[in-house]
């Protein structure tokens, strides 16, 4: 059995047995006492959240699949999605977008949704400023192309407002996720951050909503709470 060889408070040498490793089922892994659970398939996979960047202190180490990070290199670092997944990240402050290949795990923050490299930072255009709000989606024609006809995606969200104060994003969100909870259309909530030079924004989407019948009902819903929405398209 392994073991440990620890300093007592008595400075004298202390020989404990080392905890067992904890065994996780297939298609899980633990980072930092954290579980995280690797999605079966990318297909259909479309996430809005706030993106970062990894840089200098990676180069060179062995990314998750064993490949070697290259930070001038275009690449992604995901918790779930399969390795290696092909993305379209779209920065929504600027709308430039990319398409990137997951071949890493990360970010382990709770509050970021996916790690870029210095190199696809630097093509959207927030390596300078660190995070971004973005859309992230799942390109099925390429990571399945013998199942997937090749064409291109629209996808559709309503903004429902913008605010300067984090809590009253939160607020808002809370309000309207209560509100949709029955809505035929499954539409989520979400709170993107911009980081501007006179502070963040803080922007509440609605999405994304599949077709006009369901974007329009939708918007009536938030319309009749005095909400004006505001239609965004990200392809």
């Amino acid at each position: 059995m392994a073991a440990l060889l620890l300093i007592g408070a008595c400075g004298q040498l202390e020989l404990r047995p080392a905890e067992p490793k904890r065994s996780l089922p297939p298609g899980h892994y633990e980072v930092f006492g954290e579980v995280y659970q690797i999605l079966d398939e990318s297909r259909g996979y479309v996430e809005i959240g706030v993106a970062s960047w990894y840089g200098g202190k990676f180069h060179g180490r062995r990314t998750a699949n064993g490949e070697t990070y290259d930070m001038y290199s275009i690449s992604a670092a995901h918790k779930s999605l399969p390795l290696p997944t092909f993305v379209r990240v779209t920065n929504l402050d600027n709308g430039r977008k990319l398409t990137v290949r997951v071949n890493d795990r990360g970010p382990f923050h709770d509050d970021r949704l996916i790690d870029l490299s210095f190199a696809a930072a630097e093509a959207l255009g927030f390596a300078n400023q660190g995070t971004a709000p973005v859309v992230v989606e799942a390109l099925d024609a390429r990571n399945y192309p013998e199942e997937v006809a090749a064409q291109p995606t629209l996808s559709f969200y309503l903004q429902a407002g913008a605010f300067s104060q984090e809590t009253a994003a939160a607020g808002l969100r809370q309000r309207l996720r209560g509100i949709l909870a029955d809505a035929p259309d499954g539409a989520d909530v979400h709170v993107l951050v911009s980081e501007l030079e006179t502070g963040n924004v803080h922007k509440v989407w609605v999405g994304p909503l599949a077709g006009t019948s369901a974007r329009t009902r939708v918007a009536d819903q938030l319309r009749e709470t005095g909400i004006q929405p505001i239609e965004v398209r990200v392809e």
